[in-house]
């Protein structure tokens, strides 16, 4: 196999943008992926996870993506053209992924009754002062609807927690801007990681896309998962609202074990088996539901 150019790759290709791009945007990283393989035929999964800078897992899973879509076969190691012969792609556009998490404005009218409710409880945690850091997720949103308007400083990554808390003329609300998603209506990616890791926090509250007895908790993108990752490590404490329908839910990425929460807020658990086993780690465990 010869030798792998990205600097070929991007020229040809017209994308003259810097590496963080290819690997933060997932259209772009299989458009890359897919580029390569037209220069040099074979592409091995090691070489592109060293000149990429991304994980063996995540390149495995483009390639899976670009099998799927017919556009290359894997190969032990690597991938080859589909009967030698390479398809065309005119842009990174065209391969957009499918992933598993709902668009904003969908999940903010599943389980109202039941965030509500959790917000309720994660209300008690709010005192005068605090610097909170809310996500984007809607059981943030219920959550910052009912905030009271009381002297705090609220950060978000999210587009309508600033709307809902713009209102509210004693609490201090700062957008943490990024790339912006129309799906999930918030911000991410590289530039709003740099901007998080420069904050102290009180008290982040946030969600997940799902979570498991033994797995943790999950999210459905990468970009989500480091994310909150990078909002964990900034905050004194951490506040989890996760309502029951997302318990034992398939999701593709690890955000962090029990042990990096202080408190799980939740509808009800399972079984005592979990609230064993979360107990364990030191949460204190909210189920607005059980009697």
């Amino acid at each position: 196999m010869k030798p792998i150019s990205l600097q070929n790759v991007t020229e040809r290709s017209h994308i003259r943008k810097q590496s963080w791009l290819f690997v933060t945007n997932r259209p772009f990283v299989s458009f890359t992926v897919y580029e390569l393989l037209k220069e040099n035929g074979s592409i091995l999964v090691n070489d592109l996870s060293l000149m990429l800078n991304i994980s063996k897992e995540t390149i495995r899973r483009d390639l899976a993506f670009l099998e799927k879509k017919g556009y290359l076969n894997r190969t032990h190691g690597g991938a080859v053209p589909v009967g030698n012969q390479i398809k065309h792609i005119t842009t990174p556009v065209d391969l957009e992924y499918e992933e598993s998490g709902e668009a904003f404005r969908i999940r903010a009218n599943q389980n109202t009754d039941t965030k509500i409710k959790m917000a309720k409880k994660a209300l008690a945690y709010i005192e005068p002062g605090d610097v909170i850091l809310l996500d984007s997720s809607t059981s943030s949103w219920f959550l910052a609807r009912q905030i009271p308007d009381i002297e705090i400083t609220a950060l978000t990554t999210s587009l309508n927690i600033i709307h809902a808390l713009a209102c509210k003329s004693n609490v201090r609300v700062i957008g943490l801007g990024g790339e912006y998603s129309e799906k999930y209506e918030s911000f991410s990616g590289p530039l709003t990681e740099s901007i998080v890791k420069e904050f102290s926090i009180n008290k982040f509250f946030f969600s997940c896309h799902g979570i498991g007895l033994t797995t943790g908790i999950r999210e459905s993108n990468e970009n989500q998962a480091r994310l909150k990752q990078m909002m964990l490590g900034v905050a004194d404490k951490s506040i989890l609202l996760c309502d029951s329908t997302k318990i034992e839910r398939r999701s593709f990425c690890k955000v962090c074990d029990y042990s990096k929460i202080d408190v799980l807020i939740t509808d009800q658990l399972p079984s005592d088996e979990y609230r064993t086993e979360i107990g364990w780690n030191n949460v204190k465990i909210i189920e607005t539901n059980r009697k």
